[in-house]
């Protein structure tokens, strides 16, 4: 695999340059990983969890590792979903930061910025959490991450803050064919509330192979919403996995809307180890030609009293594939707990593909747990009432695609992100995110 030779040549040529200046604890990371790296290499279909996820076509070609020499300069800033609302803003160009203030201080006593600039200003806050919740895990572009992250995002909370919103922009734009690693870590202390809006998106038509992994920890009474947002281009890939500890009471609750992109593969892993936690992630993905998005889940419930629910939703047209493996583990002492997972699919080509996977693993005995998952196609008979109103068949296929959506949408807790998800869903309801002529879903905002 060229892409596979070129990583390992790459860091063992570059060592030195690549992990200089870093504290020692990094570097003891970054050379585990590039060690795990090299054992395993890169996904394969043998691998369980990849066997309907083919990267032959990625991992064939020759990509650019993504250092400041081909960051494109010219368009750094961008809005993302919501540019009114009142957040701090966070712009990163191939996993660098775009801006002059890299790392902050707010009155509020919370650290924001620059994750490689948070490992030298603060070695000793980043060393108790860095790499706690990923070291573990077995999958390879994890270690690749390690090896290679260039920066990402740094936020700490302080205790008590219960108010702050967060605008986050990842933008793919080089001007080759780049290999692009981004790490980010986030701590919510005790008693606090954190809004992330988060959009992936890119501008020139070149094929990434992105990689974003995130480490979360929720301490008690923390809360965490996060909305994010994919539209990348038609021929990159992007892999983001996030890893959460969910401590006591603490609540969380993800959102994720994959609209495009050639290949989206989302990875999500709750630990939840204390009483009275509740943890909801939700997604809708929409995928068309010869796209493929994957939703991986994993919860493990550890501790007593906790609730849980996965609630997924996708649409796949033309050759799209989707991929569902959701995992729910209820350990011995999490007695009383309540989880649930529902992955619902709707197909509109005879070859149009969904394999999903949901798992349950319960080895206590005071439980409340499901799962399920239903794959169809649309609905002919409500087609029908639909078209004896005088809707032609493709606006009414429309009205009813955009109503199996709706599930999703309205679970949305910060209002002003409603009416711009809705809009978002119609427009690539109706074909491209441009193309909004004569479509019968009236958007909010042209």
């Amino acid at each position: 695999m060229k892409l596979q030779e070129n990583i390992l040549s790459y860091i063992t040529q570059n060592q030195s340059k690549l992990w200089q200046g870093l504290p020692d604890f990094v570097t003891t990371e970054k050379q585990k990983a590039f060690q795990k790296f090299q054992q395993k290499g890169l996904p394969t279909l043998k691998d369980e969890k990849w066997r309907k996820t083919n990267l032959k076509e990625f991992v064939n070609r020759y990509y650019h590792p993504a250092f400041n020499e081909i960051i494109n300069q010219n368009n750094l800033i961008d809005n993302c979903l919501v540019p009114d609302l009142e957040t701090y803003n966070i712009n990163l160009v191939n996993g660098f930061f775009a801006g002059k203030n890299t790392l902050e201080v707010l009155n509020n006593g919370i650290i924001i910025g620059s994750f490689n600039k948070a490992i030298k200003s603060y070695p000793e806050l980043v060393k108790s959490y860095f790499n706690r919740l990923v070291q573990n895990s077995d999958n390879p572009l994890n270690d690749l991450n390690t090896a290679l992250f260039t920066d990402g995002l740094f936020v700490f909370v302080p205790k008590g803050i219960t108010s702050f919103k967060l605008q986050i922009t990842h933008k793919l734009d080089a001007k080759v064919d780049a290999l692009i690693n981004v790490r980010n870590l986030i701590i919510l202390e005790e008693h606090t509330q954190m809004d992330i809006i988060q959009c992936d998106d890119s501008n020139m038509h070149r094929s990434h192979f992105a990689t974003f992994v995130s480490e979360v920890f929720l301490k008690e009474k923390a809360r965490l919403n996060w909305y994010k947002y994919q539209n990348i281009n038609n021929v990159s890939s992007l892999f983001s996995n996030n890893f959460y500890q969910v401590e006591k009471e603490a609540e969380l609750y993800t959102n994720s809307f994959e609209m495009n992109g050639k290949l989206l593969r989302n990875e999500q892993f709750a630990d939840i180890t204390g009483k009275d936690v509740k943890v909801d992630l939700y997604g809708l993905y929409l995928a068309d030609k010869k796209q493929q998005t994957d939703n991986v889940i994993f919860i493990s419930h550890s501790s007593e009293g906790s609730y849980s629910n996965q609630k997924f939703k996708g649409i796949l047209d033309d050759s799209a594939k989707g991929f569902f493996n959701g995992q729910i583990l209820v350990k011995k002492d999490a007695q009383q707990t309540n989880a649930y997972q529902k992955n619902d699919n709707i197909l509109l080509t005879d070859k149009a593909r969904i394999s999903s996977q949901p798992f349950l693993e319960i080895y206590a005995d005071d439980v409340s747990c499901s799962h399920g998952s239903t794959t169809g196609q649309i609905d002919e008979e409500a087609l029908f009432y639909i078209r004896q109103r005088g809707i032609s068949k493709r606006d009414a296929q429309l009205l009813q695609l955009y109503a199996f959506t709706g599930e999703i949408i309205e679970t949305i807790k910060l209002h002003a992100l409603i009416e711009p998800t809705k809009d978002l869903v119609k427009k690539r309801l109706n074909g491209e995110l441009d193309i909004c002529e004569d479509c019968i879903l009236q958007c909010a905002v042209k």
